[in-house]
């Protein structure tokens, strides 16, 4: 067994792991296509980051095909396999046949029996195109593997989004406290005489920008919860923190491992397939032998007897008008594009990680600036409410440290987020996203345990 046999068998098990155990303890199941009914989307009151990836397994129409195709991959191995085995057939004639031999001529009027057909030796026809097809049903497994991928990846970043708006939700809801407390101590000055009742309007006008603001990261948190519902089924009412792993995870564009992520393994396993799609083309030039057994009931119009008949066959290709050679070149040009297709699924492993880097890097720094811009500006506020209160700062002044504080904090919760979806891209590029959402893979039989 080839390395690339073991671990596309390794993989599979772990991917026909997951989706049961996924489907066990959700209540999840993979479903036949249903025309005639809508998919359903049911009220849970929390979900996990690791849940949500488990019930998008269940749900994802590709991710049944894809397990459906590696099914048809198995068969056509054990139909390979079946030209080892004994071919075994009935026969039977109807109908006037003569025979003519030194003694005569004898008529039959029906005939039946039984036929034993065994492949002795090929020079490799059968064995190369057994391998090509466990090398195909290896493909067909690492595409599943990539379809999940796929799938855990625009899970995993819905759910960001979703706990994207709720963090500024909650910025905005606090900036709106603080405003009306503004709008109170305007307010009391006013009827005190200590400054006019624009100030009061003011405040007002700033809070009714911060509501708008509101309405509209309530109507985007709406929108990436309906999609995180549709991916799994689930509309929820609380949402888990993400994975802390996913933060802690270690990056590095020279050693990242190709022989782990499915899409590279997948172009390997072509490749393969390709090599061994040439030794079968090429096996065509030599021949085929083969033992042969029949016995046959041969009814005459006034008599009966038995024909038994063992013979080795032997089937010599001499001349085909250049079929041969020509499925030769056919499969070498076949492997010649599956390498090019391995360096390019390498390089778009290598683009996406990349890309996700730079953008990790980018948004941490970000995450940091807007972090020290949110604390000044928060003691700045300190300091003009109190100033405010003495006469000393106007009502824009503290209108405008509050508008600072805000938009602050607002950076720093984009600049998180934003690090967190490249982490989530990063994790996904590397094949690594299902072990760091808690889907992990034990020491048994490399299975996973869903703790």
């Amino acid at each position: 067994m080839t390395a690339a046999s073991a671990r596309a068998q390794k993989i599979g098990r772990l991917v026909l792991f997951v989706c049961a155990m996924g489907a066990m303890s959700g209540g999840l199941a993979v479903p036949l296509p249903d025309k005639t009914r809508a998919p359903v989307v049911n009220d849970v009151d929390r979900l996990t980051l690791r849940e949500s990836i488990l019930r998008a397994f269940g749900r994802s129409p590709e991710i049944a095909r894809q397990a459906a195709q590696v099914g048809v991959g198995q068969a056509q191995i054990d139909e390979a396999k079946s030209v080892w085995y004994p071919q075994v057939g009935l026969t039977g004639n109807v109908g006037h046949s003569r025979q003519y031999d030194s003694s005569g001529s004898l008529d039959n009027a029906m005939s039946y029996g039984i036929t034993i057909t065994q492949l002795i030796y090929d020079f490799g026809k059968t064995s190369s195109n057994i391998k090509q097809q466990t090398s195909i049903r290896d493909n067909y497994r690492f595409k599943l593997m990539s379809s999940m991928s796929v799938v855990a990846e625009d899970t995993a970043l819905a759910y960001v989004e979703v706990k994207r708006y709720q963090a500024l939700i909650d910025a905005v809801q606090k900036n709106i406290v603080s405003l009306e407390g503004v709008y109170q101590m305007a307010r009391l000055r006013a009827e005190a005489g200590l400054n006019s009742s624009s100030d009061e309007l003011q405040a007002q006008t700033r809070i009714a920008g911060m509501r708008s603001t509101l309405e509209q990261y309530l109507a985007q948190l709406q929108m990436h919860q309906a999609k995180l519902a549709v991916l799994t089924g689930a509309q929820a009412s609380r949402f888990a923190d993400i994975p802390p792993g996913l933060a802690e995870q270690p990056v590095s564009l020279d050693n990242i491992d190709y022989s782990m992520v499915p899409a590279v393994l997948a172009a390997e396993s072509q490749q393969q397939s390709a090599e061994y799609g040439v030794d079968k083309a090429r096996s065509e030039y030599w021949p085929t032998l083969s033992l042969q057994g029949a016995k046959t009931r041969n009814q005459t119009r006034n008599d009966a007897y038995w024909n038994d008949q063992l013979q080795l066959n032997v089937d010599v290709p001499l001349y085909q008008g250049g079929a041969v050679s020509s499925r030769v070149r056919q499969a070498e040009g076949s492997r010649q594009m599956a390498v090019t297709q391995v360096d390019q699924a390498k390089l778009d492993v290598l683009q996406k990680a990349s890309v996700a880097l730079a953008s990790w890097s980018g948004a941490r720094g970000r995450e940091q600036a807007g972090g020290m811009q949110f604390a000044s500006a928060s003691q700045t506020r300190d300091v003009y409410k109190n100033e405010y209160k003495l006469g000393k700062r106007s009502l824009n002044d503290l209108l405008s440290v509050e508008q600072d504080v805000f938009q602050a904090q607002s950076a720093e919760i984009t600049a998180n987020y934003d690090s967190w979806s490249a982490a989530v891209n990063y994790a996904a590029a590397v094949n690594n996203l299902l072990p760091l959402s808690g889907i992990n893979i034990g020491p048994a039989n490399g299975l996973p345990e869903l703790k």
